[in-house]
C-alpha cells in the first residue's frame, strides 16, 4: 500500500471559516510557524492517516485533473522539491488553506481546521504532502485531580476516530523520473480520503473537496464508469413520477441490460430509447445524465465493480417486510401492482401493493 510505513516531517495548521451571509469567503486564520508533536501524538497521527488513505473503503486513489500553476498538486510538487524550506512551505501551505477557503461556496459546508503534512511513506520510501480538512466537535475528556477523576468538556476536538468529520488529499511522488514537460503529473500519484465515499457510491464525495479544490477526479476507467452509470440510472428510476409497477419493469430491465452477454458497451441513448418509453422519460433521463457529467458517448462494459449489486432485487415495504430475489427469476415469476387498500375512519383510500408470485410456498421459517 501506498501509505504504508508512513513518517511525517513538518506539520502546519489554519483554520478556515463558513461563508457569511453575503456569501463572501471570509478570510482564514493562518498559522505561522510548525507544529511540534510528541512522539505518541505524532505516531497516532500518522495511525489515522496511514488507515484512511490506506486501507479504509472510504479511501480512493484519484487521477490528478488541475496541473495548472495555482492548483494544489503544483503547491505540493514545490513544497517536495524544496524541502529543506520551512519558510516556503509555511507559504504554500497559507495558499492551499485560501484556495479551500475560496472552494466552499455554500452555507452547508462548515469551517474547520486545515491540517497540512508532508513527509515519507511507501516501501522504498516515497515523499508525500497531505491536505487534512477537520472539523471541530464537543466532546470530554478524562483528567485527574488530587486523586480524583474527572470529566473535562472540550469544544473544539479534532482529528479523533469519527471519520466523519475529517477529509484528506494526498499527493505522493512515485517516480520523480516519470515527468515530462508533456505530462507533468506523470509519475505522482493521488489519494482522497471522505467518509462519504462507499465502495457501492463513489459519487457521494464532496465535489467541492476533490475537484474545485484538490483538482482531482474519479479515474476514467470503464469498471467505475459502469458503475456509476448503474448508480445514477437507478437514482433517476427510483425518483421518476411513474407508477410503481413501471419503476419495478424497468429496475429489472437496467439488470436485464447490464448483464446482456451480448453486449460489450453500455449507453445512455441506447438503454433511453430501448426501455424509457415516453419522450418526456428519457429527455429527463438525458438531462438528469448530462447534469451529472455522464458521458453520452458508448463506454466498455466492466461489471467487476457492479456485481456484487447485480445478485439480487430487493423491494422494502413498512413494519420490516422486504421481498428479495435473483434479478433473473424476479422479472419472470413475481409480479407487482398497486391497488387500491380499506378505507379508513375518514374516508381515505390507502395504496396497498398486490404480489403475485407464479410459485406456492416451498418452505416457511
Amino acid at each position: 500500500m501506498a501509505f504504508e510505513n508512513l513518517t511525517i516531517g513538518r506539520i502546519i495548521i489554519h483554520e478556515i471559516f463558513r461563508i457569511n451571509e453575503d456569501r463572501n469567503m471570509v478570510e482564514p486564520r493562518y498559522g505561522n510557524g510548525l507544529i511540534q508533536l510528541d512522539a505518541e501524538a505524532k505516531d497516532a497521527l500518522q495511525k489515522r492517516i496511514t488507515e484512511a488513505l490506506g486501507s479504509s473503503s472510504h479511501g480512493v486513489e484519484m487521477s490528478i485533473n488541475d496541473a495548472g500553476a495555482h492548483s494544489v498538486w503544483s503547491s505540493t510538487k514545490t513544497i517536495i522539491e524544496a524541502a529543506g524550506s520551512d519558510a516556503q512551505f509555511i507559504q504554500l501551505s497559507q495558499a492551499i488553506t485560501a484556495k479551500l477557503a475560496a472552494s466552499q461556496t455554500t452555507k452547508v459546508v462548515p469551517g474547520g481546521i486545515v491540517v497540512i503534512i508532508d513527509g515519507t511513506a511507501g516501501h522504498p520510501a516515497r515523499p508525500f504532502v497531505c491536505v487534512i480538512k477537520a472539523e471541530p466537535h464537543p466532546g470530554f475528556i478524562k483528567r485527574e485531580e488530587n486523586g480524583h477523576l474527572l470529566l473535562e468538556y472540550l469544544r473544539d476536538l479534532i482529528l479523533t476516530p469519527e471519520a466523519k468529520l475529517y477529509k484528506i488529499g494526498a499527493f505522493v511522488r512515485s517516480d520523480a523520473a516519470q515527468a515530462n514537460a508533456q505530462q507533468p503529473t506523470a509519475g505522482w500519484r493521488a489519494f482522497l480520503f471522505d467518509d462519504l465515499i462507499t465502495k457501492g457510491n463513489k459519487l457521494g464525495a464532496a465535489h467541492y473537496f476533490y475537484s474545485t479544490f484538490l483538482g482531482l477526479k474519479f479515474p476514467s476507467n470503464s469498471a467505475f464508469q459502469t458503475k456509476e452509470f448503474h448508480t445514477l440510472t437507478k437514482k433517476f428510476i427510483r425518483s421518476a413520477d411513474i407508477s410503481e409497477e413501471s419503476r419495478s419493469d424497468l429496475l429489472n430491465a437496467l439488470t436485464a441490460y447490464l448483464k446482456a452477454d451480448q453486449i460489450a458497451t453500455i449507453q445512455v441513448g441506447i438503454f433511453s430509447d430501448t426501455y424509457l418509453g415516453t419522450a418526456e422519460l428519457k429527455d429527463a433521463y438525458t438531462h438528469y445524465m448530462e447534469q451529472n457529467e455522464f458521458p453520452v458517448q458508448a463506454i466498455h462494459k466492466d461489471l467487476s465493480e457492479v456485481a456484487p449489486a447485480l445478485k439480487k432485487r430487493k423491494i422494502s415495504f413498512g413494519h420490516n417486510i422486504s421481498l428479495t430475489a435473483p434479478p433473473e427469476e424476479f422479472e419472470g415469476l413475481v409480479r407487482i401492482q398497486s391497488i387500491d387498500g380499506d378505507a379508513d375512519e375518514h374516508g381515505q383510500v390507502p395504496k396497498w401493493t398486490q404480489i403475485t408470485i407464479r410459485d406456492h410456498i416451498r418452505e416457511q421459517e
